[in-house]
C-alpha cells in the first residue's frame, strides 16, 4: 500500500492510500464516520487486489487528512463532493467504482450532486446512510442512538466508551484500539458539525449508473430499511442483504463482499 497527498480546493490536504494491481479498474472506498482508510483492509489484502487498483480516502479530519480548524469545513457546503473530485482528477480515476460505507454514502451523495455522474462506472452503496439529519432519523438503529451522543458529548471519558461501543458494534472487537483511536483523532467541533448536517439524499434519484446496495439485515447502526429506500430512489439498483451481518459487511463478510463488488466492478 502507498499514500498520496491531494491537496482539496480549500487548501486541505487529503490523504488516499492505494494499493492492488496499478492498471486494473478503480475502486474508490469511502469510509464511514470517524473511521479511516484503514477499515478496508481486509479489501487491500484480499482478492480484489488482484485485480482492481484499490483506493480508499481519509476523508477530511479524519486518518491522515488534515484536520481543518473551522467547523464550516465538515458542515453542508462543497467541500465534502469536491473532495472527491480532487483526489478523481489527481489520480486519473476514470470510470471509477465509488463505494460509500455509512457517512461515506453521504458523501457519495454530495459528490454526484455536485458533479453529476460523469466519469462514474457505477456505485456501492454499503450500510450506507445518504440521508442525514432529520431524514435519517427513522433509519438509525440502536447502536447509533446510544453510542453517538456519547461521542459528540464532552466529557472525553463518554467519547471514549461511546467509541469503543461503535468499535464492537463494527466489528471491531479485535482492533478496538485503533478504531477509538481513528475516532476520537476526528476533533470533536468536527464530529459535531458533521452529525448536524441536514440531507434527504433526493438527488440519488438522478444517478444514471449501475448501483449495488449491500447491507446487512442484522446493522445495528443503520437499519435495513435504508437499503428498502435506496432500491426505490436509485434507477439501477441491485441489492444484496446478508443474513447475519451487521453494520460493516466488508468486514463480516469480506470473501462474499468482494465477490459481490468485483461482479459488479466487471459488468459496470
Amino acid at each position: 500500500m502507498i499514500l498520496h497527498q491531494v491537496t482539496a480546493v480549500d487548501g486541505t490536504l487529503l490523504a488516499v492510500a492505494e494499493g492492488g494491481v496499478p492498471g486494473g479498474r478503480p475502486i474508490l472506498f469511502l469510509h464511514g464516520f470517524g473511521q479511516s482508510h484503514r477499515a478496508f483492509r481486509a479489501q487491500f489484502d484480499g482478492p480484489l487486489a488482484a485485480e482492481f487498483r484499490l483506493l480508499a480516502l481519509d476523508l477530511r479530519g479524519h486518518g491522515r487528512s488534515g484536520r481543518p480548524e473551522a467547523p464550516a469545513a465538515y458542515g453542508d457546503g462543497p467541500h465534502w463532493g469536491g473532495d472527491v473530485m480532487a483526489v478523481r482528477r489527481a489520480l486519473g480515476l476514470a470510470d471509477v467504482i465509488l463505494v460509500g460505507w455509512s457517512y461515506g454514502g453521504a458523501v457519495l451523495a454530495d459528490h454526484m450532486a455536485a458533479y453529476g455522474t460523469e466519469g462514474i462506472a457505477g456505485a456501492v452503496f454499503v450500510g450506507a446512510c445518504p440521508r442525514l439529519g432529520k431524514a435519517a432519523a427513522p433509519y438509525l438503529g440502536p447502536a447509533a442512538k446510544a453510542h453517538f451522543p456519547l461521542i459528540l458529548s464532552d466529557d472525553l471519558a463518554a467519547q471514549e466508551a461511546g467509541a469503543r461501543a461503535l468499535a464492537e458494534a463494527l466489528g471491531e472487537r479485535n482492533e478496538a484500539d485503533a478504531a477509538v483511536a481513528d475516532t476520537l483523532s476526528v476533533p470533536l467541533a468536527a464530529r459535531r458539525a458533521m452529525m448536524r448536517r441536514q440531507m434527504d439524499g433526493a438527488a440519488l434519484a438522478a444517478f444514471d449508473r449501475p448501483a449495488l446496495v449491500v447491507h446487512g439485515r442484522a446493522d445495528p447502526v443503520i437499519l435495513p430499511t435504508m437499503a428498502d429506500w435506496l432500491a426505490e430512489t436509485l434507477p439501477q439498483a441491485l441489492v444484496h442483504l446478508y443474513d447475519g451481518v451487521g453494520h460493516a459487511p466488508f468486514m463480516e463478510a469480506p470473501r462474499r463482499f468482494a465477490a459481490d463488488v468485483a461482479a459488479f466492478a466487471r459488468g459496470a
